[in-house]
């Protein structure tokens, strides 16, 4: 009896060693499968606040801050704090190398930096500089990291530059330079200046630099495309700035990156949309039925199928029988005979009668957008500021004729918004400075606790001297903001009109049709994703 159960128990030991071997090998295999999944990710990270001449507050705060967002999410960070150029050299030389061994490289630096005969420099904090020609012995020149990532042949790279600083040796330099000079980006590399080239970006009055504060913020949003990142960090940066000082990117990435990807299932491939939205950009503006055909025969389940399917009805039915057109897969289509009679403004109408008509459909449909009666009653705050420019004026309010029809349509579609009202004068004219915006929405904190609809509209009114013509124009860029302050989605429409005298009357045309493609829009990314952020989890 004790034998058996000797047995027994030696039996059981053995396959429970056995039961724990194989357990280890598949645990060490699904980890190998992880690291393979998980792609290099290597950044150098360079603040400069200890400068002898124009110290700086808050580029130190900035790097420590990028460090450890990017180390949460993946990098192997090398943080310099108030380097100077051997260590700033030493530290790049390393980066080089260690970008070679393939994944993604990203370089950010914060601190002085400046353009002498359009090369950029970097300034280390003991850079003894008297003169404009001491520049490049002085400084670290910024195209030796652009060098650095192209030869090393890796997937993806960013650059990313907060360094617009005002130039603390101007005085006694021979040219004026302000800013930074644009630079071309390697291929499969994206740079970004915290403002647009000549320009100057702010220190910042907290503890971070404004661009630095809202990129940390959008970093760390999962999903976002590296352009989704870039371009909310440069809606925000505008309105707190008032215009004067806007992010820009120049880019020449071929492949997606997400610092945080989408959950797994929440999208379809990468490839499969960008090669369907690729596709759609091509056609969405085309005015031959044959090319929305092609599209939804292409992706019959695509997600423009609904539109093109409405574009191709309304441009087909314009279209006098017999004219012919060719797919996109085919020639171009026929060209139109040139008319004799020169330009006439009833032709030039009719001819946009079709695309007209298909962006009314468009913006119906969204307007058709499933929304649950309860989102319908939370409250939306519409915060728009527009600049109205002419006669070398410049008229900026708030509570605008944009804002109420964005109101107007929104409360028609079934959802529950009212205009922010501001202290103050809601109108005030000002001389017009050429490059400058000085509308703005206020900060995203305003209306913390509400979704939100914050932007600026610009319209403007004037001679088009290249046609001899007077021309109307108005453009918007709104952010639709969840009651965190979170930016849900963000919307840009634009359109201009010709008038052989008088531009009112075509211009409130203008900002009604604007208004009102903004609005569908707005409301379906409303319904759409806040029902899915409301949706419980499982």
């Amino acid at each position: 009896m004790g034998g058996r159960i000797d047995r027994g128990k030696a039996w059981a030991m053995r396959w429970y060693v056995s039961f724990l071997v194989v357990a280890q090998i598949l645990s060490a295999g699904s980890a190998l499968a992880q690291g393979a999944g998980q792609e290099r990710r290597t950044a150098l990270i360079i603040g400069n606040s200890a400068y002898r001449q124009s110290p700086l507050v808050n580029p130190v705060n900035d790097a420590q801050a990028m460090a450890a967002t990017l180390g949460s999410l993946g990098f192997t960070v090398t943080k310099l704090e108030n380097a100077s150029k051997s260590q700033m050299s030493d530290a790049l030389r390393k980066f080089g190398d260690a970008i070679q061994n393939g994944g993604i490289g990203l370089f950010y630096f914060a601190g002085h930096g400046m353009q002498v005969g359009g090369q950029n420099f970097l300034i280390p904090v003991d850079a003894n500089i008297a003169r404009e020609d001491e520049v490049a012995a002085e400084g670290v020149e910024m195209n030796l990291v652009l060098r650095k990532m192209d030869s090393a042949k890796n997937r993806l790279n960013i650059v990313i530059l907060d360094a617009c600083r005002n130039n603390p040796f101007a005085r006694s330099f021979r040219s004026s330079s302000r800013g930074l000079a644009a630079m071309d980006a390697p291929v499969s590399t994206l740079v970004a200046f915290s403002t647009a080239p000549g320009s100057v970006a702010a220190d910042g009055s907290g503890q971070h630099g404004v661009y630095t504060e809202y990129l940390l913020r959008n970093l760390t949003e999962p999903g976002l495309k590296i352009e989704e990142v870039f371009k909310r960090t440069r809606f925000a940066v505008r309105q707190e700035t008032r215009g004067q000082q806007i992010p820009w990117e120049n880019t020449s990435l071929v492949e997606d990156f997400f610092f945080i990807a989408p959950p797994a299932g929440s999208t379809a491939q990468p490839g499969q949309v960008d090669a369907e939205l690729a596709f759609w950009n091509t056609i969405k503006d085309s005015r031959n039925p044959a090319e929305f055909d092609a599209y939804m025969r292409r992706y019959p389940t695509g997600q423009f199928v609904q539109l093109a399917r409405q574009y191709h009805t309304s441009l087909q039915a314009s279209r006098p029988e017999g004219s012919g057109g060719r797919s996109a897969a085919g020639a171009t289509p026929e060209k139109p005979a040139r008319s004799a009679e020169g330009f006439s403004f009833s032709r030039e109408e009719e001819k946009d009668r079709a695309p007209r008509l298909a962006k009314d459909d468009a913006i119906r449909a969204r307007l058709k957008t499933f929304c649950p009666e309860p989102l319908k009653q939370r409250p939306i705050i519409i915060d728009i500021a527009e600049e109205s420019r002419a006669a070398g004026l410049v008229l900026t309010e708030r509570s605008s004729r944009f804002a109420q029809l964005i109101d107007e349509n929104l409360q028609q579609a079934g959802l529950t918004t009212r205009v922010g009202r501001t202290q103050g004068p809601s109108a005030r004219p000002v001389p017009d400075v050429a490059g400058r915006s000085s509308a703005s929405s206020g900060d995203a904190s305003r209306h913390r606790g509400y979704y939100s609809i914050q932007g600026v509209v610009l319209s403007q009114q004037g001679a088009n001297a290249m046609v001899r013509l007077k021309e109307a124009s108005v453009s918007a860029e709104l952010a639709l903001r969840d009651p965190a302050g979170r930016i849900m989605t963000i919307v840009e429409v634009s359109g201009a009109t010709f008038s052989g005298q008088d531009t009112s009357a075509p211009a409130r045309t203008l900002t009604k049709e604007q208004a009102g493609d903004a609005s569908s829009q707005l409301y379906a990314a409303f319904c759409g994703a806040a029902v899915s952020m409301e949706r419980p989890s499982r």
